[in-house]
């Protein structure tokens, strides 16, 4: 894991760094965007980039990563990497993306902390990364594997069968592949990536749990996410896919749907089962439901 040298740098800048990070994270984006600008219009969610959730996730990883590296080096932290794989899957992110990411981190993190940024320091977080990275690489790359496309591209193109009203803001979709191939192999409770073209010609993505298993088909359900402003005061923006979905999208229209991925599943057993859910995300928990009912389960939910 981490050698003992950049152990020992990391444990010494860590409060520095993480004092920083507020700071580090905008200006990384910022950076990465500006040499990079079809990330931000096709692959990163503009309206996490927008409220800011997509910079504490960042900064979050890496220091939950970190912070697991000095306090267990023997332990690798696989519950956080799987987590990330799952969702870096599902949007097909590539190796080759790692070391731009790395070069516009550390851009960053070298103006914002200035001199402190040795040489010493530089090698020791550059450790760090890289062994977060080359973890998710490998995790990603099964997930690939398992998906039948160890190239990355998990991308097909669905038609819309069906589409159902659950409520005012909440609607089913059915879909199928139009090449008449079988659908990919899921695990109640995962989730598929949508990706839809926008007005502006960027093409979002965002994940929806399966909700249901119908024959030869996925199915999964999207609730309308309004603006407004919260309590706190900051204005959020309309969802901009899910609003697409909602106006735009009918049967005998088309999607780019990802294979399934997500690693919060029904354990397989005869046990007891307990589904505690709210709002929309009660709908991995009917994936799974539907999953028990269609097979017959006389587990006791």
């Amino acid at each position: 894991m981490l050698s003992p040298k950049s152990a020992e740098t990391v444990r010494a800048t860590v409060p520095a760094v993480a004092a920083a990070i507020g700071e580090v994270t905008p200006l990384f984006y910022e950076k990465l965007f500006a040499a990079h600008p079809e990330l931000l219009r096709d692959l990163f969610n503009r309206a996490h980039q927008a409220d800011g959730s997509q910079r504490e996730a960042l900064a979050g990883s890496i220091a939950a990563f970190a912070g697991h590296l000095l306090d267990h080096p023997d332990e690798r932290p696989d519950a956080l990497l799987h987590r990330i794989a799952h969702k870096h899957a599902s949007l097909g992110v590539r190796e080759d993306q790692y070391p731009i990411v790395r070069t516009h981190l550390f851009a960053a993190l070298a103006e914002v902390l200035g001199d402190a940024v040795t040489d010493e320091v530089a090698a020791a977080w550059d450790e760090v990364y890289w062994l977060m990275a080359n973890g998710l690489i490998a995790a990603e790359r099964r997930l690939y594997a398992a998906a039948g496309t160890p190239d990355g591209d998990t991308w097909r193109t669905y038609r819309v069968t069906g589409r159902v009203a659950e409520t005012d803001d909440v609607a089913t979709f059915f879909v199928r592949p139009t090449d008449g191939k079988p659908v990919p192999p899921s695990r109640p409770g995962q989730y598929v990536s949508v990706q839809v073209e926008l007005a502006d010609g960027a093409h979002q993505i965002r994940q929806y749990s399966l909700s249901g298993q119908p024959d030869g088909g996925l199915q999964f359900s999207v609730k309308r996410v309004p603006g407004g402003e919260p309590a706190s005061g900051v204005a959020t923006p309309a969802g901009e896919v899910s609003g697409h979905l909602h106006d735009h999208v009918h049967e005998g229209d088309t999607l780019r749907v990802s294979a399934p991925f997500g690693d919060v599943v029904l354990d397989e057993g005869d046990g007891p089962l307990l589904f505690a859910t709210a709002g929309i995300g009660c709908t991995p928990a009917i994936g799974m439901l539907a999953h028990l009912a269609a097979a017959g389960s006389p587990r006791r939910v």
